[in-house]
C-alpha cells in the first residue's frame, strides 16, 4: 500500500524527522486561510499515489490569493492516471541550499535491503548515475554506511551531521513500519531563522500489505475504499487494478491465471474479482453492480467461470439479470465451461448473447475488440 505523501510525511514526523508546516484540504476556501496563514509563496500538491506528479503539472507553486484560487480549481479538475484529485497539499514554499536524494527498499533480487542515497535529487533520480548504493542486512546500515553515504554526497561538516541523523531516523521509519520502500526526493537542506536541517519535501513510502496485521498503529493510514468493503459484504475478493478490462471468475487461482492471460494479450486488467464457489445469479447480478460502480472507467468485461460447484446456468441468469438492468453497457466477453455449460449457452444464445466453452476462444474474441 502506498500512502500518499502528506500521510508518509506525517508518518516521519512521528519517528523525529522535520517536515514542511503543512494542512491537506478539498476546499479552495480552507486552502486560502491556511496559505494566508503561513505566507505566500505556497506549494499546492495534489495528493494521489502516482509519480511524476510535477511532470504532471500536480505540483504548483503560486505567489497570492489569485493565482491559488485558479491553480487549486484546476487541481480538482485534473484527472491522471484514472485518479480524481479530491486532496491538496498545501505547504509553504522552502528555500533550500542543495536537494539530495535518499531511500531505503527491500532488495528481493540481492535478498537483503538497500540504501541509495545521491545528491542529485529531483526530477528523473532514477536516470542518475551518480550515486551512492549499500546494501545491508537485518539491524540497518552500520555506522560505516551511513559515514560512507556521507562522504559520498560531499556534505559539508555542518550538514555531515544532520544528514546522518536524517538517515538513521528514515531508516526506523522503514523498520518500524515494515515498509517495502521509504523513498525521500528531494531531501533538502533548509536553512533559515526557524530550521538548520534536512527536510522532505517530498516523500513516499510503500507499505507492506502482508505485515500490516502486526502494524495496528499504522490503521489509520489504509485507505476507505467502499468498492472494497461492499465487495466483502458479498464475499468477494475484489481488488481494484489500474487496467480497463474486468477480470471475472470463480476461484482465486481462475481469477489470477485469467489476469495472466488477459495481459498476454496486450490488455491490462481492471481488476480481480472472485465470485467464489456456488455463486448464484444474485451473486452475479451483486458483482456486476459493484462493478458498474467501481470501476466507471472500465471498457470491457471478461468472465471465466468454470462450473464445478458454480452452475454456470445460475452464472448465465445474473447476467442476464444484469443486461436487463443496464449494467453492462460496455463490450463484454464470456467463457463458460463445466456444469450446465450447454444449457447456460443456449439460454444465453437465445438472448443475443455468445459466450464460449473454450477459453482461448473467449480470448481471441477479447484479442479483436483490442480496446476499441
Amino acid at each position: 500500500m502506498r500512502l500518499l505523501e502528506y500521510q508518509a510525511k506525517e508518518l516521519m514526523s512521528k519517528f523525529g524527522l522535520k517536515v514542511p508546516r503543512g494542512k491537506v484540504v478539498s476546499d479552495v476556501s480552507d486552502a486560502e486561510r491556511f496559505a494566508r496563514t503561513i505566507g505566500y509563496p505556497v506549494i499546492l500538491k495534489a495528493q494521489l499515489p502516482i509519480g511524476g506528479r510535477g511532470k504532471a503539472g500536480l505540483i504548483l507553486k503560486v505567489k497570492d490569493d489569485t493565482e491559488l484560487q485558479a491553480n487549486f480549481r484546476r487541481l480538482q479538475e485534473t484527472r491522471v492516471s484514472g485518479y480524481t484529485v479530491r486532496e491538496v497539499l498545501v505547504e509553504p514554499f522552502l528555500a533550500h541550499d542543495r536537494e539530495l536524494y535518499i531511500s531505503l527498499f527491500e532488495n528481493r533480487g540481492d535478498r537483503c535491503f538497500t540504501l541509495i542515497a545521491s545528491s542529485s535529487g529531483g526530477v528523473d533520480v532514477e536516470e542518475v548515475k551518480d550515486k551512492y548504493v549499500a546494501n545491508f542486512g537485518l539491524g540497518g546500515p552500520s555506522e560505516e554506511v551511513y559515514s560512507a553515504a556521507a562522504s559520498y554526497l560531499k556534505l559539508t561538516s555542518k550538514e555531515r551531521e544532520r544528514f546522518i541523523s536524517t538517515a538513521k531516523k528514515l531508516y526506523t521509519v522503514f523498520d518500524s513500519s515494515e515498509a517495502e520502500l521509504v523513498e525521500v526526493n528531494p531531501l533538502a537542506y533548509v536553512s533559515n531563522s526557524s530550521s538548520n536541517d534536512f527536510m522532505p519535501l517530498d516523500a513516499k513510502i510503500i507499505l507492506d500489505d502482508n505485515a500490516l496485521f502486526r502494524r495496528p498503529e499504522l490503521k489509520p493510514y489504509l485507505p476507505s475504499d467502499i468498492s472494497v468493503e461492499e465487495a466483502e459484504k458479498y464475499g468477494f475478493n475484489f481488488v481494484p487494478l489500474d487496467g480497463d478490462v474486468a477480470v471475472v471468475g470463480n476461484g482465486a487461482g481462475l481469477v489470477l491465471a485469467t489476469l495472466d492471460m488477459v495481459s498476454s494479450r496486450g490488455l491490462t486488467p481492471a481488476c480481480f474479482l472472485d465470485l467464489g464457489g456456488g455463486a448464484t445469479p444474485e451473486r452475479v447480478l451483486a458483482a456486476l453492480e459493484l462493478l458498474s460502480k467501481a470501476l466507471p472507467n472500465m471498457k470491457a468485461l471478461f468472465i471465466n467461470v468454470f462450473g464445478g460447484i458454480t452452475n454456470s446456468v445460475s452464472v448465465a441468469e445474473g447476467f442476464l439479470e444484469a443486461r436487463r438492468r443496464g449494467l453492462l453497457s460496455k463490450p463484454f466477453f464470456i467463457r463458460l465451461s463445466g456444469a450446465g455449460e450447454d444449457e447456460a449457452r443456449e439460454l444465453l444464445r437465445q438472448n443475443g448473447i455468445d459466450s464460449h466453452i473454450d477459453v482461448e476462444e473467449a480470448l481471441d474474441s477479447l484479442s479483436r475488440w483490442g480496446g476499441k
